[in-house]
């Protein structure tokens, strides 16, 4: 109910997770290894691995959005044949993990934000894992990361899903973490409202989908889907942009 609430007050308004992220990283080596959720993880990162070795293998230059502390960048570079791969993130920290665990002689990272101009070019293949959702509105985040792939080019993502995000909450924090939490939201939703969204807050940076809606999205936006997988929590896809 509070979450509800709160996204119905919110309305349009995108999430404004920068400079939460900007100040830490997630680690997702963690979030693998959790008692209840980490199967998931791992289910949803062998299906990205499959997808990188069908679509991607060929690629010759590759850009992520957003790589963390770069568990993807480092399955691309061992799984695909790029020369080049361009990983952009908000968080220095992040940064530094990936250039840590990343040995790919074309590994350039970029510092900074996604809305922002970097002179990134385009790729063969464009990539946004774990991190759409927190960007903005998905269908805008994914038409922005379509102008970055190159005709004929392919783009692999993943989105976290509403249909059972409360069960996934309960699990990852506890039932009155999570209750705690939900109560901020709302709280931060009225804030925002009031304020004709000039006041911002770290407690609204995430807005899901649910699964059904994932896949017409992807075909508005891209025109082909060439792969969608569903789990209880996530959603992981390709799509490629028309020559």
């Amino acid at each position: 109910m509070l979450a509800r609430s709160g996204h119905k007050i919110l309305g349009e308004q995108p999430p404004d997770g920068a400079k939460y992220w900007a100040a830490r990283f997630w680690d997702r080596d963690l979030a693998e290894r959790d008692p209840l959720l980490g199967e998931h993880y791992r289910a949803q990162k062998a299906d990205l691995a499959q997808v990188i070795e069908k679509y991607a293998r060929d690629a010759d230059r590759v850009i992520e959005f957003a790589c963390g502390t770069g568990e993807f960048t480092g399955m691309m570079a061992r799984l695909s044949l790029a020369k080049e791969i361009v990983a952009l993130d908000i968080s220095a920290q992040g940064l530094e993990k990936t250039r840590a665990r990343v040995g790919h002689p074309g590994l350039r990272t970029v510092l900074g934000d996604f809305w922002e101009d970097h002179d990134l070019g385009t790729a063969d293949v464009v990539m946004c894992v774990d991190a759409i959702h927190h960007i903005g509105d998905p269908r805008r985040v994914m038409e922005r990361m379509k102008s970055f792939v190159r005709p004929g080019g392919v783009f692999i993502g993943n989105l976290w899903t509403v249909d059972n995000f409360h069960e996934f909450q309960r699990q990852r924090y506890g039932a009155l973490w999570h209750l705690g939490r939900s109560a901020m939201f709302l709280g931060s939703a009225m804030v925002i409202k009031a304020s004709g969204g000039r006041l911002r807050s770290g407690s609204y940076r995430t807005r899901l989908m649910r699964t059904s809606e994932i896949e017409p999205l992807l075909r508005s936006v891209f025109g082909e889907v060439l792969h969608v997988c569903a789990d209880r929590y996530f959603v992981s896809f390709a799509c490629r942009v028309e020559g």
